[in-house]
């Protein structure tokens, strides 16, 4: 199993070097019909099943259960398909982060937060399904259930790292069609919480070259099961260029405000159109990066391995992020796939811009592809970088100031 593993990734490499001149010039990426199949992390031995999982039409995500995750063990997973990427296995002895005080300064969250009061996280975690909203129970947010983009979104009491890196209170349910149609992505799903009170924050996510959006979906049920909406999407073909994957990105985003006002739709009325972030993975970091470029009003963007040096002027071009920034990268990732991509970027961006950079020593390119890797603490960063930009809800920024445990390069300007 390991040797096809290793022969695969250097499939995958080579594909991508005979690209990168034609990449270069044209800003575009060949078509190809192959695709990763879902991760399939090990276990870590830390105990805790799995939550249940109801099928139905388009569901293909599971979620943790009582006290624990699927975690990336010794020896690691792996992704599926013609070509597939092995998953580096987590350093043996990764540190844990011990109590620390919340720090000061950083993000103004705005004056107003409401108090708080809401379920607790607990035994089975999420639960998937797909289907129709089941309603919104009672687990109250900041007073008169709306927000602003200055009033944080508070749920639930302080959280704990335990509580920040495996699945939140909420119940998860998906769907995958009656959304508008947008031109510039294909499949898509969302996830939602059905009993955490309304507005959400909402996050799309892009895969990477050759990849769909099973490779990158456990971040679906895990953000959402905190309250967040995730839409995970497939790119109209799995060799779509890094430009491309940014503008599906943008329409992904669209077709979330679109869900705001949709007669009938599951989150009619229920998402906050000014808290929206982007996610992405390799080409979809990249286009991650393009449109934090490009876009001030996004309030997040989290990169998993970021690739751009085929985008046109590669990470040159990337010179005015101005929205909080979290890099997530592999040491042992290949400098074709995204490498040492990440580190030119972080320099680029603003000081006056929150930014984080969280190299994990011994994974590789999908290292943030799964909020478990890395003994769970890619969760734990993921959701608290969501929690404070995108909610304003500063009590996960505790989490953030703390290097992060197992890290070949850590950097950050959080204080």
């Amino acid at each position: 199993m390991q040797s096809r593993l290793i022969l695969a990734n250097r499939e995958l490499s080579r594909g991508l070097i005979r690209l990168v001149p034609a990449l270069a010039l044209l800003g575009l990426g060949a078509c190809s019909s192959s695709s990763h199949g879902a991760s399939d992390p090990g276990s870590d031995g830390s105990g805790g099943g799995r939550g249940t999982l109801s099928s139905g039409t388009g569901a293909t995500t599971s979620s943790t259960g009582s006290g624990g995750s699927a975690t990336t063990g010794s020896g690691g997973g792996s992704l599926g398909g013609d070509s597939g990427i092995a998953t580096g296995a987590a350093g043996a002895g990764a540190g844990t982060i011990g109590p620390t005080p919340a720090g000061t300064g950083g993000v103004d969250a705005g004056a107003g937060a409401g108090s708080t009061s809401g379920g607790s996280p607990g035994a089975g975690g999420a639960t998937v399904s797909a289907g129709a909203d089941g309603g919104v129970g009672a687990s109250p947010t900041p007073s008169g259930g709306s927000t602003s983009a200055t009033t944080p979104i508070m749920r639930g009491p302080d959280p704990t790292m335990a509580s920040a890196s495996t699945a939140g209170p909420y119940t998860v349910k998906t769907y995958t069609s009656g959304y508008k149609d947008e031109p510039n992505f294909g499949a898509a799903t969302i996830y939602y919480p059905t009993d955490a009170e309304a507005p959400f924050g909402a996050v799309a996510i892009c895969p990477g070259f050759t990849a769909t959006q099973s490779s990158i979906n456990t971040w679906g049920p895990f953000l959402a099961s905190h309250g967040i909406v995730v839409m995970t999407i497939d790119t109209n073909t799995t060799g779509d260029s890094v430009v491309q994957r940014s503008t599906a990105l943008m329409d992904a985003l669209d077709c979330l405000k679109s869900e705001n006002t949709r007669s009938g739709g599951p989150l009619m009325g229920k998402l906050d159109t000014g808290r929206m972030g982007l996610m992405g993975w390799s080409m979809g970091g990249g286009g991650t990066w393009i449109d934090a470029n490009t876009h001030p009003e996004l309030k997040t963007a989290i990169t998993l391995a970021g690739h751009i040096i085929t985008a046109p002027g590669g990470t040159g071009a990337i010179k005015t992020i101005s929205v909080p920034t979290l890099m997530f990268a592999g040491q042992t990732d290949s400098a074709i796939l995204g490498g040492g991509m990440s580190q030119p970027i972080y320099t680029q961006i603003p000081d006056s811009v929150p930014k984080m950079l969280y190299e994990i020593s011994g994974l590789g390119h999908d290292a943030g592809n799964n909020p478990a890797n890395n003994s769970k603490n890619v969760g734990l960063y993921g959701l608290s970088w969501q929690k404070v930009f995108l909610e304003g809800d500063q009590r996960y920024k505790q989490f953030l100031l703390v290097k992060g445990p197992n890290a070949s390069d850590f950097r950050t300007n959080l204080k």
